[in-house]
């Protein structure tokens, strides 16, 4: 177990900001979410971090490559830690989701195991992202417990992981907010991980 762990979402991009449901397929960085990746980098260098790993898709690994200019780390991507696949609701916005199906789209939110039409379920992401932690625990036992790993992953990838760091209820993931570039800093004491804080994105006001 690392002493530090720290989560990251990705910068702002273009559907963030209209509100539509990206899942696997991208979006560009909007130009607030490039700056807002750069100011997360400076702010992580507070906290000692010694590697940087990243979803596959383009949003993640453009934010792990603006982070890691600022921290001078080389990104390792990982297909695990991709955001969930919403299938044949991606591209379509939140709203219009919840209006055209609000049975199904109620059902994926309060039930993990309720996949989105040709999508996946809570459940689906949960076993991923646990696959993507051991393989980064594999990876970082070189350099021991002090290992202070930055792992860039996406919005709701990122509360799912959380539930199963302090071994929440999986459903309890739709509770948390996760805005872009914020940082999730976990902390393993004696037989657990606690976090030391969620959702930080202070660092947004730097270049205000």
């Amino acid at each position: 177990m690392f002493e530090r762990l720290i989560l990251c979402r990705h910068g702002q991009t273009v559907d963030n900001a209209r509100g539509v449901a990206q899942g696997w397929s991208d979006s560009e960085l909007s130009e607030e979410g490039k700056e807002q990746a750069r100011l997360l980098g400076v702010r992580l260098r507070e906290l000692g971090p010694t590697s940087l790993y990243c979803s596959t898709l383009a949003r993640a690994r453009t934010t792990a490559e603006i982070i890691g200019r600022e921290l001078d780390l080389e990104f390792q991507a990982i297909d695990d830690l991709r955001e969930v696949n919403c299938g044949e609701w991606e591209g379509v916005a939140f709203d219009e989701v919840r209006k055209a199906q609000p049975d199904l789209y109620r059902a994926w939110l309060h039930d993990p195991s309720t996949p989105a039409p040709g999508g996946e379920s809570f459940a689906d992401v949960d076993t991923r992202v646990r696959r993507a932690m051991l393989a980064i625990g594999e990876r970082e036992a070189a350099n021991g417990p002090k290992a202070v790993p930055v792992v860039v992953s996406h919005g709701l990838a990122i509360r799912i992981l959380a539930t199963g760091l302090m071994g929440l209820p999986l459903a309890s993931a739709r509770t948390f907010l996760q805005d872009n570039a914020s940082i999730n800093l976990f902390e393993w004491r004696s037989d657990r991980y606690l976090m030391r804080c969620w959702n930080d994105v202070g660092h947004h006001a730097y270049g205000r």
